[in-house]
């Protein structure tokens, strides 16, 4: 589906949660944000976006696509639900998902909860130093390392965008080799995970105010420009 002049390869959850034999599917859950920095300069974000599994990560570009894409199906997807949906899954087939990133302690709280609620002990975690992308050597082959030994079927990376996209898809070809069907960046949903941040209650977000509730439980320059960045979205709404 070709919408705000990008291609979204994830528009269905069929497609982002089907794994295909041999293959890691990378998905990208692209929210206005992502939009307008591909749109606005960020050439590799945008070929992520235009080659791999994007979804549409939040009201107002899942709303966008419905109107021009009209009787297409078209599902809104965001990293917060889908890390759920693959939890369940690696629970279902007795394997397990690795989450990567996150504040200090918030990536092994994440994985607790995720097994009290699924049951047995699938979720892992790994806390790794913090380092600019791109990541050294060390960094790669601890990382490696983890997967190697714990062959997830699903790597959550939980290290901001762009970052976690850059990585995922340097590791690709690797995640493929070791039987990760699914690799997804999923930047603050490891907070949510957590419990550290409560998401906006579901009338909030299909209203399209979840990134305000954010600021508002998370106030911050960063997240002010962010927000008044996505707005930007809607100059690219007849592309």
């Amino acid at each position: 589906m070709n919408v705000l002049g990008l291609t979204f390869r994830g528009a269905c959850r069929a497609a982002v949660e089907t794994p295909v034999a041999g293959h890691c599917k990378f998905i990208v859950t692209v929210n206005a944000d992502f939009i307008v920095r591909a749109r606005e300069g960020d050439e590799r974000l945008r070929r992520i976006i235009d080659t791999h599994y994007s979804t549409f990560d939040g009201f107002w570009p899942w709303l966008i696509a419905r109107l021009r894409h009209p009787g297409e199906p078209c599902d809104k997807i965001s990293g917060s639900d889908l890390i759920y949906r693959y939890a369940e899954q690696c629970h279902v087939a007795g394997r397990t998902l690795l989450i990567l990133g996150g504040g200090p302690g918030v990536a092994p709280e994440a994985a607790r909860r995720l097994n009290e609620r699924f049951g047995g002990n699938g979720a892992h975690s790994w806390e790794p130093p913090f380092e600019p992308y791109p990541m050294s050597q060390g960094y790669i082959d601890a990382l490696r390392d983890r997967v190697k030994a714990l062959q997830p079927m699903a790597v959550a990376v939980c290290l901001g965008s762009p970052k976690q996209e850059f990585l995922i898809e340097d590791q690709l070809e690797f995640f493929s080799a070791n039987g990760v069907s699914f690799a997804c960046g999923a930047g603050g949903t490891v907070d949510f995970m957590a419990g550290r941040i409560k998401r906006a209650p579901l009338f909030v977000q299909n209203i399209g105010l979840e990134g305000v509730w954010r600021l508002l439980a998370q106030p911050s320059m960063f997240r002010l420009k962010r927000l008044l960045l996505s707005f930007r979205l809607f100059r690219y709404y007849f592309d």
